[in-house]
């Protein structure tokens, strides 16, 4: 006796659509429940509160005197400053030439020891060779190695090189370690490669500022790469500032430093985010009533205008990322903006899309302080405001197929 065959006609793929909207929904949810203020007070395990740099503010004003008062050697300088602070990440910088000095005013939130060194360091790079009437391995002189005047300068110095590049390698032992690797003009490689022949396994030195740091020569490796002892990110930073914003021509000293009143704006951010939930509101009500824009649009433009606040500020709170208050409510009325005139873009998206991105990219490299700041934020929030208009309309055309 044959028994029938049973034939099965399930069709998963509606099934499928529900979990994955499902999936989606809760995690649209959970980026809004995560931006809305005062979060922590439900969820008593984790802390998703923003990371205000308001009170980390400090502000004050450096004057500096140069060996050399020629105009043009001081403006040299004054924009070597300028690239290191700015470099940085320092909020506010404003350098002057006063009385054949340099002022330089900073307001920030940056580390003040690190900010101070990228200041007052020369930082004037040169590859020395030990003198041979200098006793290395005495014992009662255990940092003979370190000083400079122990050393006899050779033709190479900062600006024979390209760059110096800074970064992980493998040592000996196996284990990773920073390195500064020096990279040469294509035209100096042979006569550098013929120099470091003459000194192959001898210890030679990397002269910065009259400290030395010794580097036994290999010609085998391919790269002349020095040691760096710190692996703290921010101090690693400010070394490569120091060795790429530009060659110093002329000794300089800081003459004062004095406190300046500190002027940084401040916002009650939770009263803010209660604001712009309210604006929002208000906004697409009145474009609903008023009938100027399409419903579907309308509806797009909202989800995603939603989705790339809370998005944004979801991120900020979980990764403890430092940020201005201020600032955050400028950005988000930015981001309703930018995002309503995408949403309605159409035909010439393309073109908006790169007027927006000029603009935005011009303002990073040529504005200053606050508003170049400002203008990288934007980039990202423009970014993700079109990804969010992308996924919002693709998630209300599959609720509309449930």
């Amino acid at each position: 006796m044959k028994l029938p065959k049973l034939k099965l006609n399930l069709n998963v793929k509606p099934v499928l659509n529900y979990i994955l909207i499902i999936i989606v929904t809760a995690l649209f949810l959970a980026s809004i429940f995560i931006a809305l203020p005062l979060t922590e007070k439900y969820v008593s395990k984790i802390t998703y509160n923003l990371n205000p740099k308001d009170k980390t503010y400090w502000s004050q004003e450096f004057i500096v005197s140069t060996e050399n008062t020629d105009s043009k050697a001081q403006n040299e300088l004054r924009n070597i400053f300028y690239k290191r602070l700015k470099g940085f990440g320092v909020e506010e910088v404003s350098t002057y030439l006063e009385n054949d000095k340099i002022r330089i005013d900073v307001t920030t939130s940056k580390d003040k020891d690190l900010v101070k060194e990228l200041i007052s360091n020369k930082f004037e790079v040169k590859i020395v060779t030990r003198k041979a009437d200098v006793n290395f391995d005495d014992s009662e002189n255990t940092y003979a190695y370190m000083l400079g005047t122990n050393y006899d300068s050779t033709d190479w110095s900062r600006s024979d090189f390209r760059n110096i590049y800074i970064t992980k390698l493998r040592t000996s032992s196996g284990t990773y370690a920073n390195f500064a690797i020096f990279k040469l003009w294509p035209t100096g490689e042979e006569k550098f490669r013929n120099f470091l022949k003459q000194y192959n396994g001898v210890s030679i030195g990397i002269d910065i500022d009259g400290f030395v740091t010794p580097h036994v020569v290999d010609t085998t490796s391919q790269i002349f790469a020095i040691p760096i002892s710190t692996e703290d990110a921010l101090q690693l930073k400010a070394m490569s500032l120091l060795y790429n914003s530009g060659v110093v021509n002329t000794n300089f000293k800081i003459d004062s430093q004095t406190d300046l009143t500190l002027n940084v704006p401040t916002v009650n951010y939770i009263q803010i985010t209660l604001g712009i939930l309210v604006a929002i509101v208000v906004l697409y009500f009145y474009l609903f009533i008023s009938k100027t824009t399409a419903p579907n649009i309308l509806l797009k433009s909202l989800l995603a205008t939603t989705l790339t606040i809370s998005i944004y500020l979801a991120f900020l709170k979980i990764f403890q990322i430092p940020v201005d208050t201020f600032m955050l409510s400028i950005e988000a009325i930015l981001a309703i903006i930018v995002t309503r005139i995408l949403a309605e873009g159409k035909d010439s998206v393309f073109y908006i899309e790169l007027f927006l991105l000029i603009i935005l990219a011009s303002t990073i490299f040529l504005g200053n302080g606050f508003i170049s700041i400002i203008a990288q934020d934007m980039l990202i929030l423009t970014a993700l405001s079109k990804l969010c208009l992308v996924v919002s309309a693709w998630y209300i055309n599959k609720v509309k197929k449930i």
